[in-house]
């Protein structure tokens, strides 16, 4: 595996019982990118990310990392946050020094917070929590960070410490990091890359920059019939039309107004027209 990439995910599959949560899921992770993993509800996402830090093993495929990423390089953010609960904040660290042979402990976030070592992990609000398993994980230097749905548990101040702390990770350590969150704005400025998974499979990988390109709304008059039509929204009001594939030459045979989208626009589209075709 080239030097770049810290992990080439070849076809994981993985089933419930009779439910198969993952399809032949395949993607490969560089160094030092960010990546946002959309998806409707119940799609996979999750067990994707559990996959990958180990929680979970796939009945087929593989996961190659790189020589350097061992499990104690992986760092696992998780909305489920469990922890032992009646154990105090300097607990808690100190146990995870332990497990994961850590000779110290990044603090700052913490002491941006004043959140005292004594506290109980239980008297913690969600955001602290959040917080406080963040910099669990960042203390770990890790080559890769998972972060399941976790943002959209903070206020604005803590989730802007976390998108800082985030970004200065990718900058440090080169870390990737792999994020799902359902509230798009709230993580918009992290994501260089967009994977869409659909019934666990990845059906869109791109570039943040060429997604938007290739995603345009049309206003007013439905596209001809040979033109992808992504999503649609239509009532006595008013008529949109989400087209995906977009090629600039299509402008020519489009009566309505081409818009631009932002990227929570375009996310919004692919799950709304997911529910929609299934």
């Amino acid at each position: 595996m080239a030097d770049e990439f810290l992990a080439d995910v070849q076809g994981l599959h993985l089933s419930f019982g009779r439910r198969r949560v993952l399809k032949d899921a395949s993607t490969k992770l560089r160094r030092g990118e960010s990546v946002l993993v959309a998806g409707k509800n119940g799609t996979g996402k999750t067990t994707f990310l559990r996959c990958l830090a180990g929680v979970l093993r796939p009945d087929r495929g593989r996961v190659a990392w790189a020589p350097d990423v061992t499990p104690k390089k992986i760092g696992f953010v998780s909305e489920s946050l469990s922890f032992y609960e009646d154990w105090s904040v300097e607990q808690g660290i100190a146990f995870h020094r332990r497990v994961f042979g850590l000779p110290g402990f990044d603090d700052r976030l913490l002491k941006r917070l004043n959140l005292k070592s004594g506290r109980r992990i239980k008297e913690l609000s969600r955001g602290e929590r959040v917080i406080f398993v963040f910099s669990l994980a960042i203390s770990q230097q890790p080559k890769i960070l998972l972060v399941d749905e976790v943002l959209n548990h903070m206020d604005a101040y803590l989730r802007d410490l976390m998108l800082e702390a985030l970004i200065e990770a990718i900058e440090s350590f080169g870390t990737a990091v792999l994020l799902i969150n359902h509230a798009f704005h709230e993580a918009a400025r992290l994501p260089e890359r967009v994977l869409f998974m659909r019934d666990g499979r990845f059906t869109v990988d791109e570039k943040c920059d060429a997604l938007q390109a290739r995603v345009k709304k049309v206003a007013g008059a439905p596209p001809p019939p040979e033109i992808p039509v992504l999503f649609r929204r239509e009532d006595e009001h008013f008529r949109e039309y989400v087209v995906y594939p977009f090629q600039e030459e299509m402008r020519k045979r489009i009566r309505g107004e081409v818009q631009d989208l932002g990227l929570p626009e375009i996310l919004k589209a692919f799950i709304g027209g997911s529910y929609v075709e299934s």
